[in-house]
Formats: structure tokens, C-alpha cells, sequence
């Protein structure tokens, strides 16, 4: 019998203007990274084929009750475990703070600016890894475009 590799896709949504992102309370009894401040996301399924952008679109539609044009969704890191599960980390630029969503996985959701989410105890170690390089990215892509 074999085993199916269902791989992960996961992401957040930035506000450009405010600089926030917005994260996601994961349950306390669902893990990975229970009762942890991460990112939206989950596993491929067969109807996603082998996109892992399509995984994320659809964990977004799923959990959040948002629609994401595909096109616009950023790729932002990308590797495999050693046991060949593949994941993928997305973002995509939020037009507004004032958004309702529909949460359907999770304790809430709450936007932070980067050092509020540095701060938070309980953020999951994949999430501030990902904040830092994405943080170090829009730095130096800050720095790029003063010169």
C-alpha cells in the first residue's frame, strides 16, 4: 500500500499601506503549531492537481471565504522535508484593513505590523521565519528604489 504525499501550501495576506500582515490563531487542538499564530493554509487535495497555488487559492477560499485572483498571489519561499513532502509559502496584497472575513478554521484572525508580530510569544517558528525573510525583502527592495 502506498502512502499519499499531501503536500503544503501556506500564506498571508499583507496590507502595503499599513505595512500589517494578517495571521491566523490556529486551534489549540489541530496541528501543526496548535493554539500558534501562522499562517492560512493546509494539504493539497486531488482536485488541486499538483499546484501548490492552487492549494493555497483554494485553503484561502476555504478558511477565509476570499477569492484570490491567481495571478497576483507572490510566491515567497519554497523547498521539501526530507520525506518529500513539498510546501510552498505564499502572500498576496490585501487592498484594506476593513475586510470581514468569514473564518471557518481557527480561534480569529488580526492583522500586526511586523514587530507586533515578532512579539507575540505564540507565534508558530515557520511563521516568524517566513515574516523575517519577507520583512528583509521589502527592506531591501525599499533600499532599492530610494537609490
Amino acid at each position: 500500500m502506498s502512502t499519499i504525499i499531501r503536500h503544503v501550501a501556506v500564506g498571508f495576506l499583507y496590507h502595503a499601506d499599513s505595512g500589517k500582515v494578517l495571521l491566523h490563531l490556529r486551534d489549540v487542538d489541530q496541528p501543526p503549531s496548535p493554539g500558534k499564530w501562522a499562517f492560512f493554509g493546509g494539504r493539497s487535495e486531488p482536485e488541486d492537481g499538483d499546484s501548490l497555488l492552487a492549494t493555497w487559492h483554494r485553503e484561502m477560499r476555504e478558511e477565509l471565504g476570499i477569492a484570490l485572483d491567481r495571478a497576483r498571489i507572490v510566491s515567497l519561499r519554497h523547498s521539501a522535508y526530507a520525506d518529500g513532502t513539498k510546501w510552498h509559502d505564499f502572500y498576496y496584497v490585501w487592498p484594506s484593513l476593513a475586510q470581514n472575513f468569514v473564518l471557518t478554521e481557527g480561534q480569529r484572525y488580526a492583522w500586526f505590523t511586523f514587530d507586533e508580530a515578532f512579539s507575540l510569544p505564540d507565534l508558530a517558528d515557520y511563521a516568524r521565519e517566513d515574516l523575517h525573510f519577507f520583512h528583509q525583502r521589502l527592506m531591501h527592495d525599499s533600499r532599492d528604489g530610494a537609490e
